[in-house]
């Protein structure tokens, strides 16, 4: 999108130093919530416990980031957009900075005083989790470049990064733990990583993965959705699971996550199959033009 270069190990960067635009618009994106959280610092608009504040923002935004780094796989796949892989190294080092930042956060919120939280890590089960979330995740990032790539192999490097799974699954299970009634987001990101991990389980069934069966993967995620935000407010509240469920249907406040789910798989089957029939097309053409260069006269 340049006319100019740029040191290469810049995160926007290619590997000639060039800024290519789906990059550049992603790193803006990155960098947007930790400038946002350092406005209302420094403007005063956050509560009179800060810290607390931006542990919270900080927490959600590794979360959200994590979610929509395993959701590149589905969008790239379904939109045949391969310009995607290049952003998805950077949103899962962005989640794991935003994890050592909220970690960071933590220890000042506990005034660094480390027996006391070494302590607290080990006696309160949602820290264990988080911790072991952050663990899996510092591991992930140190290897995600090319040298971890040369180092395991890369069927190695594959089996040790498929570990994203169980840290956003820790992470979800760390989220739910920490909040009091309101599981409104929690069980969004559990809808869309389900949808993510059903799209990866299709593919591996169906190559295909037909518009149809994308549907019924929508249908599925929205389900498990609501089973989720219901089971956890059954377990927390004692209210009766069918009122809980009974409430994705109402409509008079709020829209629940698990329709949001449902959407974001009716997008994936849009997406596939309004990309298919152009993707077939330029495989046809490719494949014509092979014929006549093989029975061109130069070729033979």
């Amino acid at each position: 999108m340049a006319d100019f270069t740029v040191p290469s190990w810049l995160p926007f960067a290619d590997r000639t130093g060039r800024v290519p635009l789906i990059k550049l618009v992603a790193f803006l994106l990155c960098i947007a919530p930790a400038v946002w959280i350092g406005v209302q610092w420094q403007m005063g608009w956050l509560s009179p416990k800060p810290v607390t504040d931006i542990l919270r923002q900080t927490g959600d935004w590794a979360m959200r980031i994590l979610v929509l780094t395993l959701a590149i796989t589905p969008l790239r796949f379904t939109a045949h957009w391969n310009r995607l892989y290049s952003i998805r190294r950077m949103l899962g080092v962005t989640a794991l900075s935003y994890t050592v930042v909220h970690v960071i956060f933590w220890f000042w919120q506990q005034d660094f005083e480390w027996w006391p939280i070494v302590m607290e890590m080990v006696l309160r089960t949602y820290l264990s989790v988080g911790l072991a979330a952050t663990l899996i995740m510092i591991v992930l990032g140190i290897t995600s470049n090319d040298w971890g790539v040369r180092k395991l192999g890369s069927v190695g490097w594959n089996n040790l990064h498929w570990w994203v799974y169980p840290a956003a699954i820790a992470s979800l299970v760390h989220y739910f733990m920490l909040i009091r009634l309101d599981a409104y987001e929690p069980a969004l990101m559990a809808g869309l990583l389900a949808l993510s991990a059903g799209f990866r389980f299709l593919r591996k069934r169906d190559h295909s993965f037909a518009p149809l069966s994308l549907l019924g993967l929508a249908v599925l995620g929205g389900i498990a959705t609501a089973l989720i935000e219901a089971g956890y407010y059954a377990y927390s509240t004692g209210v009766d699971v069918h009122r809980l469920l009974a409430a994705n249907f109402d409509f008079t406040y709020k829209i629940r996550p698990s329709w949001y789910v449902v959407g974001a798989g009716v997008v994936l089957a849009l997406m596939r199959w309004w990309r298919k029939p152009a993707v077939a097309a330029k495989r046809s053409a490719r494949s014509d033009t092979l014929k006549v260069s093989a029975s061109s006269p130069a070729s033979r």
